[in-house]
């Protein structure tokens, strides 16, 4: 039987949701109600893929992230906890599946990778870690309770990944400021994707005065 939360996934510790899990079965066989995608590109959480880099070097972060996805069945950095997300074609949907997508649709999964049943097929041969976004072969699953948006045909994948990444960030941003009248903003970490966004949603939303914190003067520059 299968569990809209993707409890029947997994498979250490017993017991826990899939993101609390330290492996998970990633078998692309598509459960009543999952969906199986074939995964075109990762895009890694900016601190994981940082954290990775620093560790490994560019030259060792491919392994690692193998390593990680082999062990694991999902790509969750055990440093940093974080994932990331993906974007690929519906191969399959299960005739119970509730998020109402066909075969062949491309989408962006809005789930963490932290959480997504993964397999790597290629190696990630067209990979040369030099940064967060990842060609790559393989299948993810997506349970009852996964969220995905359909992407238009026009919409370029590094785009997309960038994008709908952090897309909640700005979103929350929005609806905290409109909450308040006129409020002052301080975003941390404000040079970054996530941080931008943040700003502009705060500017949008009313706020009087907006701050950016950033580590760096070049940060502070751009």
């Amino acid at each position: 039987m299968t569990s809209p939360y993707g409890l029947h996934r997994v498979l250490e510790p017993a017991g826990v949701l899939p993101q609390q899990a330290w492996r998970l079965d990633a078998s692309p066989e598509c459960g009543p109600d999952e969906v199986v995608l074939d995964v075109a590109r990762l895009n890694l959480d900016a601190a994981s893929y940082r954290q990775l880099r620093e560790q490994h070097g560019v030259d060792g972060v491919r392994q690692a992230v193998l390593d990680i996805v082999s062990s694991r069945g999902k790509m969750q950095n055990p440093v940093t906890g974080s994932g990331g997300m993906l974007l690929g074609t519906v191969r399959a949907v299960g005739p119970d599946s509730p998020l109402g997508l066909r075969v062949g649709d491309r989408v962006a999964t809005l789930v963490s990778l932290t959480l997504t049943p993964l397999r790597v097929t290629d190696g990630l041969a067209r990979w040369d870690g030099a940064d967060e976004q990842v060609p790559c072969e393989g299948t993810a699953v997506l349970f009852g309770r996964s969220i995905a948006a359909v992407l238009p045909d026009d919409l370029p994948e590094e785009l997309a990944l960038s994008v709908l990444d952090v897309c909640g960030a700005p979103a929350l941003t929005d609806r905290v400021v409109r909450r308040r009248d006129a409020p002052s903003v301080l975003v941390l970490g404000g040079g970054g994707k996530s941080g931008s966004l943040s700003l502009a949603a705060a500017r949008r939303a009313g706020a009087s005065r907006l701050v950016a914190l950033v580590p760096t003067e070049r940060e502070a520059a751009a």
